[in-house]
């Protein structure tokens, strides 16, 4: 798995429409972003910014201005993007709505970012992950996912199997009908997002991924296989079905979610 972390890359100092992508079933291997996240301590992990007075929604990120640590992050990132202009260009615009959407909500964390190669990001997301150890714990919710994200070139233009995208390196027991369990091989613990367009957005993987752990979008059905990478976890919340969501706190709240 390769680091996240690097000489050029940076941790913060604070769509087309196309066919749908392949099933999540059988990945081929994990998407490769996965940094160490032992190796950024927590204390020296930046507070996000808080929300600004007058803010975007969602779906108009790129018009959001990018303050203090973001726009730094954004500034020396650009520096080290490689590859092809359009590819280069390309990145650039997800790096900027990925920072848009740390500044403008609050809840996501940009622990490293690399644009040198494939688009590759570290990020935090507050929101409430399903746990049990070894699948067999007692069920616990843990506050916060690291999130492993990598974007290749080829996605802008070709469905990409939903497991292509994202690995949850935190926490280690996730305990998700859409996520491979840690406690089996390979180990890597790959989110299903289901069948995605060519194009997707950086920023939507994200708002997808939120909606996922949450339980408040995810596949339990044991006949359609589609998406189910976990399948002891799926029967336990066919017969937990007060555990469903896990919160209903949208992504942004109302007040934040319009100019």
């Amino acid at each position: 798995m390769n680091s996240l972390s690097s000489p050029t890359s940076t941790s913060p100092p604070g769509s087309s429409p196309a066919s749908s992508s392949p099933a999540c079933t059988a990945p081929p291997g994990p998407p490769g972003p996965a940094a160490n996240p032992a190796e950024t301590p927590a204390a020296a992990r930046p507070t996000p910014n808080p929300p600004s007075s007058l803010e975007p929604s969602l779906w108009d990120l790129g018009a959001v201005v990018l303050e203090g640590a973001h726009r730094e992050i954004h500034r020396v990132v650009a520096a080290g993007a490689g590859g092809p202009e359009p590819w280069r260009r390309r990145k650039l615009s997800e790096a900027h709505d990925l920072l848009a959407l740390a500044q403008v909500s609050g809840r996501v964390e940009i622990l490293s970012l690399d644009l040198r190669q494939n688009f590759r990001a570290m990020l935090a997301l507050r929101v409430p992950v399903p746990c049990r150890r070894g699948g067999v714990g007692p069920f616990t919710v843990a506050p916060t996912a690291v999130l492993g994200l990598q974007y290749r070139p080829e996605a802008m233009v070709a469905a990409q199997p939903g497991t292509s995208f994202i690995e949850i390196l935190e926490p280690r027991d996730v305990f998700h009908s859409n996520v491979a369990p840690a406690h089996e091989p390979p180990g890597a613990q790959l989110l299903c997002l289901g069948h995605l367009p060519a194009g997707v957005r950086v920023s939507e993987l994200v708002l997808l991924a939120y909606s996922a752990l949450s339980l408040q979008t995810v596949q339990f059905s044991l006949v359609d296989p589609m998406g189910l990478l976990h399948p002891a976890a799926a029967i336990f919340f066919q017969n937990n079905g007060a555990k469903i969501p896990l919160t209903r706190e949208p992504f942004l709240k109302p007040k934040e979610a319009t100019l």
